[in-house]
């Protein structure tokens, strides 16, 4: 259980990315998606089919070069849509998150081309692209 988010991250760690556009890669059963800037990194990981035997399909922030943020989150979607939740080393989630939450996190992804995040007390806006049909459920 200990290895699956270090396998998880190490997974991320290795993909390319492109400023505001969306890469996607499968790796290992698992669906890598990754948009953002050199200011904040924004990755989603979706394992649908339980691959590695619970859910292990979560959002995971890095700002700057720091991918291991503790701490309260919000992101918020250019609908209105808000979403607060607690990071545990630049990682939430579907296991951890109140079930409404997550939903609307996949949603404001795969509605919206920007959202802002407010994270340790800065508010940073992300440029994500083109959305995209993700995996996560």
């Amino acid at each position: 259980m200990f290895r699956q988010p270090l396998l998880i991250t190490a997974l991320i760690c290795g993909l390319p990315l492109s400023a505001g556009a969306w890469e996607h890669s499968h790796e290992r059963g698992v669906d890598l998606y990754q948009a953002g800037s050199s200011e904040l990194m924004v990755s989603l990981v979706c394992d649908p089919n339980s691959v590695y035997g619970t859910t292990n399909s979560g959002v995971l922030l890095e700002v700057g070069a720091n991918p291991d943020l503790s701490g309260p989150v919000e992101l918020i979607f250019p609908d209105g849509n808000r979403v607060k939740a607690e990071l545990d080393h630049g990682r939430f989630g579907k296991a951890e998150a109140d079930e409404a939450a997550w939903q609307t996190t996949l949603d404001g992804l795969r509605a919206h081309q920007s959202m802002t995040v407010s994270i340790d007390g800065e508010i940073i806006g992300v440029e994500l692209g083109e959305p995209m049909p993700f995996t996560c459920t």
